[in-house]
């Protein structure tokens, strides 16, 4: 190759060089490589909401159904949220069966408007498979239109599975289900006031109802599974993959390019030689 050829090819093997260094550079959006023991990212669990339902007997934990009754289990945190329940008295008792709270008519001197009131909203009757009247269930309690519920709901004392499908259950005692049956087990006004006979004969006060709200809680893998694959938008290869993907190509067009023109030139310089002899 002639003095000429020499700096272009020099140019060339800089470019060539410059191409193979930035292949290597880290992908944007690339995900970190998998590690030797191809173990899988974390992976989420749903943690359901917890309620506390606070009353003159004690404290009732519950654990709230929030994926098999959204609408209802929705319903009844905005309420507590709002602190709708706060000072409502249970105006319905009945042992072995359940005990029944959230009327804001409660909270008055009129017994008798006791149980005909609500919130503001009604929501849908929501049903599922998954929750049946267990002991310790949570309900919402309605009116002969099965679309009624609004704020007042019940707990169950014992298993009652002959409401199951006609009411809407949205959530399980978990702690306090001797406060449940303290409070069933209450006097009532019985036959003495046949119109108020399922009242407690002392008031039984709710105080008020908090919730902590459910959400996804990252758990550690449990074993090991395929790796995960790195290399961003090309889809798995490394950054020295990248760069032999990219470079040889380049390679061989300039290696190509620097022929020709070198064979051309050779060309040239005898054609001119044989011309001048």
């Amino acid at each position: 190759m002639d003095a000429r050829g020499r700096p272009r090819l020099g140019l060339a093997i800089l470019l060539v060089a410059l191409t193979v260094d930035a292949a290597a550079m880290p992908l944007a959006g690339a995900t970190a490589p998998a590690s030797d023991e191809g173990q899988q990212p974390p992976s989420g669990e749903w943690v359901n909401s917890t309620a506390y339902i606070t009353t003159s007997f004690g404290t009732i934990i519950a654990t709230l159904a929030d994926l098999d009754a959204p609408i209802t289990v929705g319903n009844f945190v905005k309420l507590a949220d709002e602190r709708f329940y706060d000072n409502m008295r249970f105006h319905r008792v009945v042992d072995d069966f359940v005990i029944q709270t959230g009327d804001p008519n409660s909270r008055d001197n009129n017994p008798y408007n006791d149980g005909t009131g609500g919130s503001a909203e009604t929501i849908p009757l929501e049903i599922s498979q998954n929750l049946t009247h267990e002991d310790g269930a949570l309900g919402m309690a309605r009116s002969t239109d099965p679309n009624s519920a609004s704020s007042q709901f019940y707990i169950c004392d014992g298993a009652q599975h002959g409401l199951d499908g006609n009411y809407a259950v949205f959530g399980f005692v978990t702690q306090g289900i001797d406060v449940v049956r303290a409070i069933a087990a209450v006097p009532v006004n019985g036959n003495k006031r046949p119109l108020l006979s399922e009242q407690p004969v002392d008031d039984v006060w709710l105080y008020g109802v908090t919730v902590s709200d459910g959400h996804w809680n990252e758990t550690e893998p449990t074993g090991p599974s395929e790796p995960v694959i790195s290399g961003g938008i090309l889809g798995g290869a490394s950054g020295a993959g990248v760069a032999a993907l990219v470079a040889a190509p380049v390679l061989v067009l300039v290696t190509a390019y620097l022929f020709i023109r070198w064979r051309k030139r050779r060309l040239m310089v005898k054609s001119l030689s044989a011309a001048y002899r």
